[in-house]
């Protein structure tokens, strides 16, 4: 990626002015919590100021962002005291949210940085260079035209920076917006934050003091339920308050922690037999329990061969630059369709092939802690939750709470617990399995340092076991306590993927093939007999390959109108007018199912492979329908991708924890229902991230990408019509 500045100076415009920002009083309690996040904060940002917010995990940061954003809505909470309104116009304030998936809008990653201008009304050239130029300045290294939920999770931080960035606001409001990125990137990003904050002001969350103390103006320190522990420039905080400072977590303790006492890596168990101290009988130390081995993947980037080895006792790392590739590794050490072997691996169907052999433990041997711990919820309170797996100890619930730090909140349910106390119960609830093999994904992201030390030391008591642990990070603390480190390196060149096969229908308007549809579906209203009804069908069956970019995609698309019509078959011939299940019955029947099947049909086949930007350029830019609703429809249809996505890592999770397989009515149940959970969760998140850009206030919007007509459209109204007077020929062909 090219460090050359932008060739538009983001915010050089009028309208972008900084903003003062007031909070007196703020009183602040989710109705989902017994307790206020805020109580009494009072807080004055002058226009102009950089800040940096700081403290413990749970201390309602991201709630203060929410609130100097003028997003807290009193439906959602108890609200109390004084904050800044609604934003009057589209990007007077940016604010850029702690989970960067729940925050991606748009379909591809210039159509969810475009998203925010849009809901300006700019014009189009405008739109265009502001996301060229909010891009450059963000660091975002994939593909204009992927998906942003395709993305590794510092890239998707990045698009949602540059999603931020490309309103121009007033104000800049950033939740850990280098979290998830490696530190050479993160240095770069924070100086092009920096340098896109001249003339506004800033408000940085961040748990890395370090990296911005030098940086910013000012530097507040919150305490539980946003009590102002300290509020001054960095420096003098830094050397008035760092006891203070050190105990509520915000930074790493002076002292250096003692050694550990297991012995060096590999070592083998005492002559006897018996166990080395802290580790479980009849595990060596050093013992390879899994292994990757000149494992490739092209299309995820990963074309440099990697070998990586866990061995029992060792805490290994996996390290590289966002978008490496290591989120991938640990899928292949992770899915459960593959039994541990040595042979070439392939992917599941709908996955790129991975090249190379993988050795791994078989069930039961394996745990994991997903990036986003509420996904492997599956009981109804903490203690249940550490002894859900039927691979679990009960007897160890008791102790793995206290190292934890969770045995006030044995009683509460998994749902109501912060991010960081997530994270760490996801951890117990693993580490209560016994596996062989412990993997975890960025497992100290968002956390401050106390809660990092914590989940730090349930790695080594892991370890200590005889466990395997194996984790991706960024985190320059638990690279430097790794027994063992993996470095991917970088991309040769950003990982394309596969394109999707053109097909005739792609050359249409969606308003083409929408009337289309609906022309067939009115249609289909003169089929009256089935021979009449086989007629109809005649061209759909001839024109669907023009339509479907895959004969699976085009069948499993008809499969639910197929079994709708052969349920209207059957009750028609059952409890129609003809005798129940005679030959007129089922000859009326098969005439019901035809007419379904010529109604639906056609508009499932033309719509099925319509993009969803496309779609709502076609609505809200050539038709003028209201762009809220367009806008918003859009990115619900973006989402529905992600919910496979977010359905096998729950399924893949519940797996691991034996729960049951991949066809476990139980399993299944349990899964839709963590899904929905989710589903509604980030939901509300995405909303909260279009009004942080500007939808709240939309009230005209531009469409970036326009919706032509051309000479293809003129066809396809030819063919629309000809669907239209079909049917009633066909009838009039068979009597």
């Amino acid at each position: 990626m090219t460090t050359a500045r932008p060739a538009v100076v983001l915010g050089a415009e009028e309208g972008a002015a900084p903003e003062e920002l007031v909070l007196r009083e703020l009183r602040w309690r989710p109705w989902t919590r017994p307790d206020p996040t805020l109580d009494g904060l009072t807080l004055r940002i002058p226009a102009g100021q950089r800040v940096l917010l700081a403290g413990p995990s749970g201390s309602g940061k991201s709630t203060v962002l929410r609130a100097l954003a003028g997003l807290l809505d009193p439906e959602d909470g108890e609200l109390a005291g004084t904050a800044p309104g609604p934003a009057e116009r589209a990007g007077q304030r940016g604010l850029l949210l702690q989970n960067p998936s729940q925050a991606m809008v748009g379909a591809t990653v210039t159509r969810d940085a475009a998203f925010g201008p849009e809901n300006a009304a700019l014009p189009r050239q405008e739109i265009h260079e502001r996301v060229a130029a909010a891009l450059e300045a963000a660091r975002v290294d994939v593909e204009a035209g992927r998906p942003p939920l395709d993305c590794s999770g510092g890239q998707q931080q990045r698009i949602a920076l540059a999603g931020a960035l490309a309103l121009h606001p007033g104000a800049l409001l950033l939740d850990e917006p280098t979290s998830m990125l490696d530190p050479a990137t993160a240095a770069a990003v924070r100086d092009e934050i920096l340098r896109a904050a001249d003339g506004r002001t800033l408000v940085v969350a961040d748990h890395d003091v370090a990296a911005w103390a030098d940086r910013v103006d000012r530097l507040v320190v919150l305490g539980a339920q946003g009590r102002i522990l300290a509020d001054g420039s960095p420096a003098a905080v830094l050397a008035t308050h760092h006891e203070v400072l050190e105990a509520a977590g915000v930074l790493p303790r002076a002292e250096v922690p003692p050694p550990s006492a297991r012995p060096p890596a590999g070592s083998p168990d005492p002559a006897d037999g018996s166990a080395t101290a802290g580790t479980r009988p009849g595990v060596s130390r050093g013992e390879v329990v899994a292994a990757l081995r000149g494992v490739r993947v092209p299309a995820r980037g990963l074309r440099t061969p990697v070998d990586l080895v866990a061995r029992s006792g060792e805490l290994t790392v996996l390290t590289g630059v966002s978008g490496a590739g290591k989120s991938t590794l640990l899928d292949l050490l992770l899915d459960p369709s593959r039994a541990p072997s040595t042979a070439p691996t392939r992917r599941a169907p709908d996955e790129p092939d991975a090249l190379g052999a993988v050795d791994r433990p078989g069930p039961g041997g394996i745990a994991a802690v997903p990036q986003d711990p509420s996904l492997g919820v599956v009981a109804a309170t903490v203690r249940e939750e550490l002894t859900a797996s039927p691979f679990a100890d009960p007897e160890r619930a008791g102790e793995l709470l206290r190292l934890a730090d969770l045995a006030p909140l044995a009683d509460v349910h998994p749902h109501r617990l912060s991010g960081g106390e997530q994270r760490r119960l996801a951890l117990a609830a693993a580490l209560a399995q016994r596996p062989r093999l412990l993997v975890l994904d960025e497992p100290t992201v968002g956390l401050d340092a106390g809660r990092s030390r914590a989940v730090l030391a349930l790695l080594h008591h892991a370890a200590d076991e005889g466990c395997a642990v194996l984790a991706a990070t960024h985190d320059p603390a638990l690279v430097a306590a790794a027994d063992a480190r993996v470095h991917l390196p970088a991309p040769s060149a950003p990982a394309r993927p596969p394109a999707p096969r053109r097909v005739p229908a792609d050359a249409l308007n969606p308003l083409t093939l929408c009337l289309i549809g609906i022309l067939a579906a009115i249609g289909s209203f003169a089929v009256s007999t089935w021979q009449g009804g086989l007629l109809a069908l005649l061209p759909l069956v001839v024109l669907a390959p023009l339509t479907v970019r895959s004969l699976r995609g085009g069948l499993l698309r008809l499969v639910p109108v197929l079994l709708a019509a052969a349920g209207l078959a059957w009750t028609t011939a059952l409890l129609g007018e003809a005798a129940a299940l005679s030959a007129e019955g089922w000859r009326r029947g098969l005439a019901e199912a035809l007419r379904l099947t010529t109604f639906v049909a056609p508009g499932v086949l033309a719509l099925g492979s319509v993009d969803p930007s496309a779609l709502g350029d076609a609505l809200g830019g050539r038709l003028r329908w209201p762009g809220r609703p367009v806008a918003a429809a859009v990115a619900a249809l973006v989402r529905v991708g992600h919910l496979q996505r977010q359905w096998h890592l729950i399924v893949r999770t519940r797996i691991l924890r034996g729960l049951g397989t991949a066809r476990s009515p139980r399993l299944l149940a349990g899964a839709t229902l963590s899904l929905l959970v989710d589903t509604l969760r980030g939901a509300e998140q995405q909303a909260l991230a279009m009004d942080a850009r500007g939808f709240a206030t939309a009230r005209h919007r531009t469409w970036s990408v326009p919706s032509p007509l051309g000479r293809a459209d003129l066809l396809g109204l030819l063919l629309a019509v000809w669907l239209l007077v079909w049917p009633a020929a066909a009838e009039l062909l068979v009597r």
